[in-house]
């Protein structure tokens, strides 16, 4: 066990990355060979979880007694009570198989991480290098929409087997974000500049708004993060306006950037402003999915209406499609689209005061902890996950917020190093 443990930053990298990669590229919901390799993973993780407490038991209780701990399992048990219980309206969307497999491999990077403190940035880093490149391997693989590209279209890519091009650019903007401290902070180039260049182009093919505007902000907050003098920040917020211009003209004026998100961004704000709801586009639909809350949420305001209980609504037809691809247009239901939206309607004030308030507490602990890097990592991800939040509804299907607010907890907990 000694020769093992000797290895220990390595295998915490590969098991880290194992477990992110197995549930959020190759998932669980499109066949057993898929669940089979998430449990692989997570078995992994559980036996070198076993090791490390083996080796330093004080450390591995630290991980599972905290006020992280605490938030992920009254949540986890709130969600399993209203979607196993069918609370309120009807739905059968709840797998108890699919949340713990969602849930526990969260738990088990935690306590890697708590035994990896004085590596920690390392292992995140690192381990995101591994999951960037094999996501866009998976995604070449999985995704025909590359071919596409071959043939002079622009195409939004990315989907993996564990969802669609927006799943995979939420998924790498967490796994950049530790990339771009190294970068811009520890300078470490050659390192992890590479890394950090596959994501952004990853992210930009991806055509998600909710993953490619938070990039400049987390540029931002990282370059007057670690301005030391005035002349410093001067010269930081001139880096900022370039970037920002220039990313800007590149989306708006090549043609296949515009394909891909420029024309998304100009639907987003000309869809924001309009005064009837274009169904036909996306941010149509989540205005439309707007009001149809803001009228009916106070129907059930304290503990909401039900797991996932908008999409069983008659007012949730708001999704244009053909059936049997025909010529005629029917409507569908659809779910919010929006995880501030999605647990206010299904859980009310309590379950979104029950989610939200450890990221809040987050940020709070960020604004005061002496750990410059802890500090800006977390300011990237609360701002990102701000906008991810605003994009898709996140709390039950995907592991990437558990992921992400359980490595910004450990990175708070340094200093007790």
């Amino acid at each position: 066990m000694d020769k093992i443990y000797k290895h220990k930053r390595l295998i915490s990298i590969i098991m880290v990355a194992a477990i992110v990669y197995a549930r959020c590229d190759l998932g669980i919901a499109l066949g057993m060979q898929y669940v089979l390799a998430n449990v692989f993973a997570n078995a992994l993780g559980a036996a070198w979880c076993l090791i490390l407490f083996v080796k330093d038991k004080k450390t591995t209780k630290q991980a599972l007694l905290n006020p992280a701990m605490a938030w992920l399992l009254a949540f986890s048990v709130l969600v399993f009570i209203y979607g196993h219980f069918k609370l309120g309206v009807y739905t059968d969307m709840y797998s108890r198989q699919y949340h713990i497999l969602t849930v526990v491999p969260a738990i088990f990077i935690m306590i890697i991480l708590f035994h990896n403190k004085e590596d920690m940035l390392d292992v995140i880093s690192w381990a995101g290098n591994i999951v960037i490149v094999a996501t866009l391997i998976t995604s070449l693989i999985f995704d025909p929409v590359w071919g596409e590209w071959l043939e002079g279209m622009t195409s939004r890519v990315g989907a993996t087997p564990a969802g669609t091009c927006v799943d995979t650019g939420n998924l790498l903007l967490a796994m950049l974000i530790p990339l771009l401290y190294q970068v811009i902070i520890n300078r470490q180039f050659k390192k992890h500049l590479p890394g950090a260049l596959l994501a952004i182009f990853q992210i930009v093919a991806s055509g998600s708004k909710s993953s490619v505007l938070p990039i400049v902000l987390v540029f931002a907050i990282m370059l007057l993060g670690s301005a030391k003098d005035k002349k410093t920040v001067r010269r930081n917020i001139l880096i900022l306006v370039v970037i920002a211009v220039a990313g800007s003209a590149a989306i708006m004026l090549i043609p296949a950037l515009y394909g891909i998100i420029g024309d998304r961004i100009v639907e987003m704000f000309s869809g924001i402003g309009a005064t009837e709801y274009d169904l036909h586009t996306s941010t149509g639909q989540r205005m439309a999915v707007i009001a149809a809350v803001k009228e009916h949420f106070w129907e059930h305001p304290i503990f909401g209406h039900g797991f996932y209980a908008f999409k069983q609504m008659p007012y949730s037809l708001l999704e244009e499609y053909r059936p049997n691809e025909g010529t005629v247009i029917a409507y569908r239901n659809i779910h919010t689209h929006m995880n501030f939206l999605e647990l206010l309607f299904s859980f009310g004030i309590f379950g979104f005061i029950m989610y939200y308030w450890f990221p809040v507490y987050l940020i709070i602990k960020s604004f005061f902890t002496k750990n410059k890097m802890a500090k800006l990592i977390i300011f990237s991800f609360m701002i990102s996950f701000v906008f991810m939040d605003l994009g898709i509804d996140m709390f039950y299907k995907y592991m990437t917020p558990y992921y992400t607010y359980l490595v910004a907890y450990c990175l708070l907990k340094q200093e007790d190093k």
